[in-house]
């Protein structure tokens, strides 16, 4: 336990879950109050996605911790020796299924004004396509995390990607409001969603020497932070 306790990958995934957790609480604690403005629901999505990908990474966090702070192992996104077989497809599911969330947020709230809804279905197609080809073949038989990195280059960097335009979008749409708190929390959500789309979405290996995970960290930390004046949004 005293290498796990040493290891920085320990506290980077137990920071990494919270400040997903932390973007849900303070979502779903303000949606409670503002129930009466057109976005709630699509803000209750990006709530959603923060439950789902905190517990994603705190799974990951289990298994480190299972696995004995492996490092060589865990960094390779393999299976570790010491961990429970199931919590690795806990693990990716968690992390599939967010990010398709994710992706399904970007998409409300690029199309939350338009009368045309039918774009909306989209992630959910894209999820069926995606289920019917790791099965068929055979790529979860292979290796489940070999399904999950296809998921995560889908639906993480694409709606990560997705989900920074949208913030943005509602921030330029916002601007003449004058509220400059709201604005930056949007501009400062957008600018960590795009991060991440890159280091949370594409890149798999450390970078220059340091875990990706770090990246994801402070990608997250970001996003949890902007949550605090993005709450703004359901006064405006």
């Amino acid at each position: 336990m005293s290498q796990v306790l040493a290891a920085p990958l320990f506290y980077i995934f137990f920071v990494y879950g919270l400040s997903f957790i932390v973007l849900s609480v303070v979502l779903f604690r303000e949606i409670g109050k503002a129930s009466k403005i057109a976005m709630v629901s699509t803000f209750s999505i990006l709530a959603a996605f923060g439950l789902l990908h905190g517990l994603a990474e705190w799974t990951d966090w289990v298994r480190f911790i299972f696995d004995g702070g492996n490092l060589p192992v865990f960094a390779a996104a393999g299976p570790g020796a010491g961990e429970p077989w199931f919590l690795k497809y806990v693990s990716q599911i968690l992390m599939v299924v967010s990010f398709t969330v994710l992706l399904q947020f970007a998409v409300n709230m690029l199309t939350y004004k338009s009368e045309n809804k039918s774009a909306r279905a989209i992630p959910a197609v894209l999820f069926v396509l995606y289920l019917i080809y790791i099965f068929a073949s055979g790529t979860v038989a292979q290796s489940v995390f070999a399904a999950g990195n296809i998921g995560r280059h889908l639906f993480g960097f694409v709606g990560g990607t997705m989900a920074a335009i949208a913030l943005l979008k509602l921030a330029n749409e916002l601007m003449p409001l004058g509220n400059s708190r709201l604005i930056s929390g949007l501009a400062a959500g957008a600018l960590g969603f795009a991060y991440y789309s890159v280091f949370g979405g594409l890149i798999l290996h450390p970078v220059i020497g340091l875990p990706v995970q770090l990246f994801r960290m402070c990608c997250a930390v970001e996003i949890a932070f902007s949550s605090f004046y993005i709450l703004d949004v359901f006064k405006a």
